[in-house]
């Protein structure tokens, strides 16, 4: 669990310092400019960036791409997917379908995109403490006229985070839970039908216990999503400002 990429890594480096504002903006630029790359030469300069990042943050990039490791079977579907559905000169044949050159690039580079941005996003949840950044949304949310809707920023920031929180917690209870249903007997491989509900049903309830666990805790606490104050209130510097648009322009020009 330890692995995810939705794991805070302390640090005091120039990306750790950065307003969270300007860090969840830089996430929104970068998927963008990943989602318009149409060659892989333009995926090769989004890997440099990122790398150059990682380097200047401290983060280990080791980690950041163990991280990711519970991913690699939907990045792997993408590819498969592509690879054989995209029409185009015939590569080999499986099964009656036919794996095209067109499917093969298309699927390397659809695979990439998706890597990269998990990468990103990883990379951003590591140098940016959980309570910044539940402010940073918070505060960048704001603006908008979420009353109208009967909702507040500061809930839905705080949804945002709740979600971020638990997304590790499931993960580690799915992989406790599929241990124990291994030790009792379970085949996953002889009967996946069986191992499916034998393992949603279980998680299910382990979300709803879950949930309504943080629900108590936060009204035994007083939680009220009004005008709430923070313990670390981001002040946006001129160097962050700099360092957004440095960022945007390596993105939007080189991309």
């Amino acid at each position: 669990m330890n692995t995810l990429f939705f794991r805070y890594v302390p640090g005091n480096s120039i990306v750790h310092r950065l307003d969270p504002r300007v860090k969840i903006a830089g996430m929104l630029i970068a998927s963008i400019s990943i989602f318009i790359s149409s060659s892989l030469r333009e995926m090769a300069v989004v890997a440099l960036v990122f790398f150059l990042l990682a380097l200047i943050s401290s983060i280990s990039v080791r980690v950041i791409l163990s991280a990711v490791r519970p991913m690699l079977m939907f990045l792997g579907i993408i590819f498969i997917l592509q690879l054989f559905l995209t029409e185009g000169n015939p590569l080999f044949s499986l099964v009656g379908l036919d794996a095209t050159y067109e499917g093969l690039a298309l699927g390397v580079l659809m695979s990439m995109r998706f890597l990269f941005l998990l990468m990103f996003a990883s990379l951003l949840t590591a140098t940016t403490a959980p309570s910044l950044m539940t402010t940073g949304i918070e505060k960048m949310l704001r603006p908008l006229p979420l009353k109208r809707l009967g909702i507040s920023s500061f809930d839905l920031a705080t949804m945002m985070f709740l979600s971020l929180h638990f997304v590790p917690l499931l993960y580690g209870s799915f992989s406790h839970l599929r241990d124990a249903q291994v030790s009792r007997g379970l085949d996953m491989a002889r009967n996946p039908f069986k191992a499916v509900y034998s393992l949603s049903v279980p998680m299910v309830r382990t979300a709803f216990i879950s949930a309504e666990e943080v629900a108590v805790a936060m009204e035994s606490r007083c939680y009220q999503g009004v005008n709430r104050s923070s313990l670390n209130e981001p002040v946006m510097q001129k160097n962050d400002l700099a360092a957004l648009l440095v960022f945007g322009i390596v993105m939007f020009l080189l991309v």
